[in-house]
């Protein structure tokens, strides 16, 4: 929520500042006003703290759990260290593993609804809106921003503050889950392995400079055969790499489209007596199935790009479905699932000044029964947040 402050007080619809673009109506204010009627508001007030409190044990698990194994696994710290630190953000373009499009779309539709659900909390509660309005980059839009009235939000008891504050993350929630619903319950039962990915070794990634990548192999590609092997799946090419063929081996590689390359193995740097193309593998059956039946339920909240899903473009052509365009609409429904939840995730951290900064003010308040003692507290609960949160980025980087 965007706090009331005197530069606001003009009547503008649209102001500029570096770059940014804000325009801002009555109209969209008293709109939220009309929302604010329906019984439909209700599970924001049943459901408001619960989802607080379970988002916050997430969100603590994760970072908790996440700096544990970076403590005891060198393996897990230099493969976070790998990670660039713009993909901490959640930025579409900025963020490698986020798409430019879908991700934007998913951000937009997050940060409007959990505006939006501010400012229609706010008129529930007995909060006026001084103003409601879009944000844009360079005419790009980025979302939307609500500013109640400080003045009578303060007025208002705890519970008010807390329902006008947490019905931002719990719409992101309620949405989020809707996403994701119609994605694995609606759209994947629709998707197969396409026949020509049914067999043989299909490639996700090619190491650069490697003997698959001087050979002109590609992500996508699906091999057949290698030294006149014919290959099933990757459990085969392991196999001749290990026990077959030799490091500086000139082999053949035969794809599914008959296309015959040659290529010069190289030695496994941690066995020098096992002979490597430089390709990552994958089963198309076997993602699409954790996908339709995930073993957990944090398989949905990585990034699809970053893996060989059935929602990575880099392997879409491994997958069919009866669903015309397919993948766009799976797409569109994981990334606003994606953004939803993880600005859900974010805000619920008791930290100022996310939302879960203000609920823990709120619960400070009502504990030491003090305005000062309690804003001290929030402060040093906020300063330790914030430290692991940054222990977690820069631990894997320490030497």
């Amino acid at each position: 929520m965007a706090k009331d402050e005197g530069e606001h007080k003009s009547n503008r619809a649209v102001k500029f500042s570096y770059g940014l673009v804000t325009l801002e109506s009555e109209r969209a204010a008293l709109a939220l006003k009309r929302l604010a009627n329906s019984r439909a508001n209700l599970l924001f007030v049943y459901l408001g703290v619960p989802i607080f409190v379970g988002l916050g044990l997430v969100a603590f698990y994760l970072v908790l759990s996440s700096l544990g194994v970076y403590i005891v696994s060198s393996s897990a710290r230099q493969a976070a260290s790998s990670i660039p630190l713009q993909n901490y953000l959640l930025i579409p373009g900025l963020n490698t593993f986020v798409p430019i499009f879908y991700g934007l779309l998913g951000i937009v539709i997050a940060v409007t609804v959990h505006e939006g659900s501010h400012g229609v909390m706010s008129w529930r509660e007995g909060v006026s809106l001084e103003g409601a309005g879009v944000i844009l980059f360079l005419f790009v839009p980025l979302g939307a921003y609500v500013r109640p009235s400080e003045k009578e939000l303060e007025s208002k008891s705890s519970i008010q503050k807390i329902n006008v504050v947490t019905a931002g993350i719990t719409a992101n929630m309620i949405l989020g889950a809707l996403c994701l619903g119609v994605l694995v319950l609606l759209i994947l039962p629709t998707v197969a392995v396409a026949a020509p990915a049914a067999s043989g070794v299909q490639i996700f990634s090619v190491a650069s400079g490697s003997p698959a990548s001087r050979a002109g192999l590609l992500p996508g590609d699906i091999i057949r055969s290698i030294a006149g092997y014919n290959l099933e799946n990757s459990t085969q090419l392991s196999q001749l790499e290990s026990t077959v063929l030799r490091p500086g081996e000139n082999v053949s590689v035969v794809t599914s489209t008959g296309k015959v390359t040659y290529a010069v193995l190289e030695k496994d740097p941690y066995n020098s007596s096992i002979a490597i193309l430089g390709i990552t593998t994958y089963s198309p059956a076997e993602a699409l199935s954790e996908w339709k039946h995930p073993t957990s339920l944090l398989i949905y909240f990585l990034p699809a790009s970053y893996f060989a899903t059935p929602l990575n473009p880099a392997v879409a052509s491994s997958y069919t479905s009866k669903l015309p365009d397919w993948q766009s609409i799976s797409n569109t429904f994981y990334w606003i699932w994606w953004m939803n939840i993880n600005l859900g995730i974010f805000n619920a951290l008791p930290a100022n000044p996310l939302d879960g900064g203000k609920v823990i003010l709120e619960v400070f308040r009502k504990l030491l029964g003090s305005t000062a003692r309690a804003e001290s507290a929030a402060n040093v609960l906020s300063a330790i947040v914030f430290s692991l949160v940054f222990l977690l980025i820069i631990l894997p980087r320490l030497p």
